[in-house]
């Protein structure tokens, strides 16, 4: 039987040190699609590589507005969704292609995503195992408009686990994984803002303690 066709849709900026290992991880799909938001370095150009579809949109809605763009401009249905900084493992690729041969369109699909902290696999204390909604169909499903920690909106949905690891290679350096904490968390913090919520002392203090606890 003929595999359904699948388009993986990845966003980035500034990723030239890290979306080639993403690009090579799916290169077996039938499309890739790039958005990039506004990249001052090669991301483009290593993109063009793999992809005659790459497009360019700075107008920066946030990850999820994001998201949804990239996969309205692929070809297929399927959409299997990455960051430029994620690798798809053997594993995983097989899983994908194994669903592929008979998906079920009103299912979607959970990936284990395992994190690489400067260069150290992190098994525990909260980030694994990190299941979460990458491969689905987007007639039925899509992003929400989340600016930050966007998630696909499946209410309904059954939902499957594949085998496999997703890499996240997103942590180089301390000093990234500050940077990164930081963006995120004045990402966040402007999107409470611009719902009309704030946060006391009491709130904050008792959230930072909840977090420290079930992380240690």
């Amino acid at each position: 039987d003929r595999m359904s066709e699948l388009s993986v849709t990845i966003i980035c900026k500034n990723e030239a040190k890290r979306i080639r290992r993403c690009l090579e991880s799916v290169t077996w799909a039938d499309e890739i699609v790039v958005l990039d938001s506004g990249s001052e370095d090669d991301t483009l150009a290593i993109a063009r590589e793999y992809t005659d579809k790459v497009f360019v949109n700075d107008d920066w809605p946030g990850f999820g507005l994001q998201k949804r763009l990239a996969a309205d401009k692929a070809s297929h249905d399927w959409i299997l969704s990455l960051d430029a900084d994620e690798v798809v493992s053997d594993a995983l690729r097989e899983s994908i292609q194994r669903v592929m041969q008979a998906p079920d369109e009103h299912s979607v699909y959970r990936v284990n995503r395992l994190v690489c902290f400067c260069g150290r696999y992190i098994r525990h204390s909260g980030w694994h195992p990190d299941r979460i909604v990458r491969l689905y169909h987007r007639r039925h499903y899509k992003y929400n408009d989340k600016l930050v920690h966007e998630t696909v909106s499946c209410d309904g949905a059954k939902r499957v686990e594949l085998d496999g690891k997703l890499m996240h290679y997103t942590y180089q350096t301390l000093e990234d994984y500050i940077d990164k904490r930081n963006a995120y968390a004045r990402a966040w913090a402007d999107s409470q803002y611009q719902k009309g919520k704030k946060a006391g002392i009491f709130t904050t203090l008792v959230h930072t303690l909840f977090a420290f606890v079930r992380h240690y």
